[in-house]
């Protein structure tokens, strides 16, 4: 009988063997299986069925990685509870991020194609920011596979008492909305000083934040349930007085841009 290659016994525990990663790789790798698994089954009545033990033979079928406990536990997160926050976070708070990046790239265009050298001028860039940003925001949650799971999260937090089987929700929801209003604070900021506004006296600019994402959360639940209700109002308000086509949500960021900013007479449009 022949021996076995050495080489061929070599390298069977070496392909056994799991690689040492960082905390952040394993965070990541670990937090993309959980919300794989959260999208294709769904919430239920939370992400009690995020299971380290699925979640790990998640990855070792996509990735070939082997993690096991005793590489995560105390070293990433302390339980399976605190992972399932994070899953659950994480989604609510990278559907924010996607669409932050896209709204950031509305605001610049705007701000390129207006004419800024007059208060009439920047009040009409301003109008059709809201306009553009309404409709980006509804196209781009009316596209996302994640948007059904964030709405499940914030339905669950309200379903859901703050002690025992909630507490991970109630948790995710305090640390999306931490990510979500950094992200909403950039924008504000962004938009003041593109456009030369400031806050009207006794506002804040969480105010402002606070305002347009319970506005943008609500018509996108309506929009969702009853597609194109929202769309198709038509307003005189392109160049010239031409006809432009608006949204419900538009119309309401519209006002909240005029409620809560005022131009600023000291503002100089960049050279």
């Amino acid at each position: 009988m022949t021996a076995p290659d050495a080489s061929v016994q070599a390298a069977a525990p070496a392909a056994a063997r799991s690689t040492r990663r960082t905390r952040a790789e394993l965070r990541a790798l670990l937090i993309d299986a959980g919300t794989a698994i959260l999208l294709e089954e769904g919430l239920g009545t939370g992400a009690e069925h995020l299971t380290f033990k699925r979640v790990f033979e998640r990855v070792a079928a996509t990735s070939g990685v082997r993690v096991t406990n005793a590489s995560v536990i105390g070293r990433v997160w302390q339980n399976q509870a605190e992972f399932q926050s994070a899953v659950l976070a994480s989604v609510a708070a990278d559907e924010v991020a996607m669409r932050a990046i896209e709204v950031a790239d509305v605001t610049r265009q705007v701000a390129a194609a207006g004419d800024l050298s007059s208060p009439d001028g920047r009040r009409r860039a301003v109008q059709e920011l809201a306009r553009l940003t309404a409709e980006t925001n509804l196209e781009l949650i009316g596209d996302s596979a994640t948007w059904a799971a964030v709405v499940g999260v914030w339905a669950l937090s309200s379903a859901t008492p703050r002690d025992g089987a909630g507490d991970e929700i109630h948790a995710a929801l305090e640390r999306s909305y931490a990510a979500v209003a950094e992200h909403n604070l950039a924008f504000a900021r962004g938009l003041q000083a593109a456009f030369g506004l400031r806050l009207r006296p006794g506002l804040e600019l969480e105010h402002f934040t606070s305002s347009i994402s319970a506005l943008i959360k609500g018509c996108a639940l309506r929009d969702r349930a009853q597609p194109q209700s929202l769309h198709g109002i038509v307003r005189p308000t392109g160049p010239g007085g031409a006809d432009q086509e608006w949204t419900i949500l538009g119309i309401g960021m519209e006002a909240l841009f005029e409620r809560f900013f005022e131009l600023d007479p000291d503002w100089r449009p960049p050279a």
